[in-house]
This record gives C-alpha cells, sequence and structure tokens, in this order.
C-alpha cells in the first residue's frame, strides 16, 4: 500500500483512535497463522445528531452526515429542530501481513454499514511497490486531515474515497490509474439534456456517458522536520456517445497540503484543491465534472481549501477546521443550463462554507467520546442563500 498507513506522528491515545477513524489501522487483534500475522479490527461509533436552521420541508434534517442538499435557500419552505441517532459509521476489518523474500505482502479488507447493510470500503494487497484493489484514491492525503466527528469532514480538499486502481509507489512518489466510474466518481454531465426512465424525460441524468480510459493520478507526499506536506495531480478523459453523438474532453485537477506541529500537542494543517472537471475528486463540490450542452461537453472548473488547527488539552484534543468551496457556473448559465428547478425553488450551489468545532477526548484506551458544533453555509447560482447548524455528540468503542 502506499504510505496512507502511518500519516500521524503523535504518541497520544487520543491521536492513534483519530487515525484509526481514517485509517482503521491503529487498533486491532493480533493472531498468528504460519507466517502469516492477522490483524482483526474495528470500532462501533453511535452518533447523535441535532439540526437546526433552515433545513429544507420534508428532508428530515441533513442527514447522517452533513449534505448540503438538504439546507433551504430563501424562498423554500424549512423547518428546524431535527433529531436521529445512528451507528451506521461503525466498522470491521481484516489486516494480513505475509513476509516473503521480496518484502512483505499486505492483504486488507475492511466494511462498515453506512448504506444500512455491510458495505465494501477496501479490499486491495499490496507488494513490492504495486497496490491493486480498492482503496483511498492516489488523489488523497491525511496530512491535512482535521479530526471531526460528522463522517463528511471538511470540504474544498482532496478525493476523500475509495476506489478500484492499480498503484506503483517508488518512495515517495505513487502513480496510479483508477476506475473512471469508480465510488462517488461519476454523475458527470447533471443537466442540458435529457434520459428517460418509465416513458418520462428526465433532465440531467447521465445515461449517455462513456468511460473510454482510467483516471490517472499522481502524488509526492514526504516530511521536513516538524513539516509534513503532500501534492498530487490528476488527469481524466471525460466522454459520452449516445450512439448517433460523441465527443470529449480532458479534465484536470491539483492539491497542494501541509501540516505542521507549531508547539507541543499543537497542529495547524491546510490546504487548496483546484482544477477543470474535478467532480467529485474534490470533497462536496457543488458541481459535476462537466455538462452536455447539444452535441458538446464542457468542463467546470472548481476550486477549495481547508484550514485547521488541533490542540491537546486535558484528556483530549479540541479542533477547529474551515472550509470552502467554489465552482464557476457561469459558461453553463450562459449555455442555457437550467439550474435552478423552478417547481421545487431548489438550485445548484455557487459556495459552500463549512465550519467544525469539537473537543474529543479518550477516558481509557480503545474508548472516545465527543462534541461538536458544525456550521454549514450555501449560496446558489441565483445568489439565494441558506444555512443550518448541526450539533453532534459520539461514542467510539474500538477493538
Amino acid at each position: 500500500m502506499s504510505n496512507t498507513i502511518n500519516k500521524t506522528s503523535k504518541t497520544t491515545g487520543l491521536s492513534l483512535l483519530a487515525t484509526a477513524l481514517l485509517t482503521s489501522q491503529a487498533w486491532g487483534v493480533e493472531l498468528q497463522a504460519g507466517d502469516t500475522s492477522v490483524n482483526l479490527y474495528g470500532f462501533a461509533k453511535l452518533d447523535i445528531l441535532y439540526d437546526v436552521g433552515d433545513i429544507r420541508a420534508g428532508t428530515r434534517g441533513m442527514g447522517k452526515s452533513i449534505g448540503f442538499e438538504n439546507i433551504g435557500l430563501e424562498g423554500q419552505t424549512t423547518t428546524s429542530g431535527h433529531s436521529d441517532l445512528h451507528a451506521d459509521e461503525s466498522r470491521l476489518g481484516v489486516r494480513t501481513r505475509t513476509p516473503t523474500e521480496q518484502g512483505d505482502l499486505l492483504v486488507n479488507i475492511e466494511g462498515d454499514f453506512w448504506t444500512g447493510n455491510l458495505r465494501l470500503r477496501q479490499a486491495y494487497g499490496s507488494w513490492n511497490g504495486i497496490t491493486a484493489g480498492q482503496t483511498w484514491s492516489n488523489f488523497h492525503t491525511f496530512v491535512s486531515t482535521t479530526p471531526t466527528l460528522d463522517f463528511t469532514g471538511p470540504a474544498g480538499r482532496d478525493a476523500f474515497f475509495r476506489q478500484a486502481q492499480l498503484r506503483y509507489s517508488y518512495g515517495n512518489f505513487h502513480i496510479a490509474l483508477e476506475d473512471p466510474s469508480g465510488a462517488m466518481s461519476g454523475s458527470s454531465y447533471d443537466g442540458g439534456y435529457s434520459g428517460e426512465s418509465g416513458g418520462r424525460s428526465i433532465a440531467g441524468t447521465d445515461v449517455d456517458r462513456k468511460d473510454s480510459l482510467p483516471d490517472l493520478t499522481l502524488r509526492y507526499e514526504s516530511s521536513m522536520g516538524d513539516l509534513k506536506y503532500s501534492a498530487a495531480a490528476l488527469l481524466r478523459d471525460i466522454a459520452f456517445d449516445d450512439g448517433a453523438a460523441s465527443d470529449s474532453v480532458t479534465a484536470w485537477g491539483l492539491f497542494l497540503a501541509g501540516s505542521i506541529e507549531l508547539t507541543p500537542g499543537t497542529t495547524l494543517r491546510g490546504q487548496i484543491t483546484g482544477g477543470d472537471g474535478l467532480g467529485a475528486y474534490m470533497k462536496l463540490n457543488p458541481a459535476p465534472a462537466a455538462y452536455r450542452v447539444g452535441d458538446e461537453l464542457e468542463t467546470i472548473f472548481s476550486w477549495g481549501g481547508t484550514l485547521g488547527i488541533s490542540h491537546d488539552i486535558g484528556p483530549g484534543s479540541l479542533n477547529l477546521a474551515y472550509s470552502y468551496v467554489e465552482a464557476d457556473w457561469d459558461d453553463a448559465l450562459a449555455d442555457g443550463i437550467a439550474l435552478v428547478n423552478e417547481g421545487s425553488g431548489n438550485a445548484y450551489d455557487h459556495k459552500r462554507d463549512l465550519i467544525h468545532l469539537n473537543y474529543m477526548w479518550q477516558p481509557t484506551k480503545n474508548v472516545t467520546y465527543g462534541i461538536e458544533v458544525a456550521h454549514a453555509a450555501r449560496t446558489a447560482v441565483d445568489d439565494r442563500e441558506g444555512d443550518a447548524t448541526r450539533i453532534q455528540g459520539s461514542v467510539i468503542y474500538a477493538f
């Protein structure tokens, strides 16, 4: 595997737990089967949620994790005061390590219950610098990750998802070919044409999408003293073919991320991400990678960033993160793409802001409690605004 296993240098138990939530490899039950070591790991997590503000009527809150689409805009009917409890982020995994003459063979299979059933998160093997299977996108880093209780986490950062890929790692450099239709990387051409379902025309479907080439990602990640940094690039082909007409465009993306330990127990993190045709390769991007107008595809430029700080206080850590994303819809508007639904009053977002403030503490090993306040705000393409606040408590029991 790439160097996504040991991204956190702090040795406190709480820092290990935060790493476990991200990489799922800090805790575990160790077994030995011949030459192979087996690590069984996981956690049970309860999230207690309460949402107030501009909650769009009929949505019953912002969702299991913060969903901007559930925040109402000016002129829409809204409600406030929604509660929810769920344990769907709970996780199970097994990781094995087998020594060979050319280095250890690592295999990892992991799932959670986010969809209500057991969902595959990771299934990959890594040996001699070659990683194959489903794991974190190579256009991703943990360097700039400020811990949050909210499963969504900060916006405006890299592709925080896992998909099938073939990756080669040499030292601090990593290059990968990734599934262009993998987890959450699709929905490329919303708006501007119609599909059909049950005899009805549906605008904004993705029925003519064509995945001709894998996505190419490159990443370099290293450290220098107390400074950790990561830079990555993305190239992807976006295409459609309906049998009568076809078109393709090249999309790209870049990110630069870093973290630095300012003083013992205080860490500052930041990242900036941007590109043309990024789509879901940027977290909480309000725009798809491209849209179709007539028989042509047009990419959408978007960018974002996050800045966070963590400070150890007492038995835990105080974490504050601000994040922002913005999409450039000007060309789509000029092309006549319908970005505002006149019936529901909902619209595509131009800007999104997100603030997380939490305190996470560990009364004993493998047990973490946390309390968090998150504020989410959206500005639509027609300049209408909406915002909501979430109060979240979490209990995490790990093994």
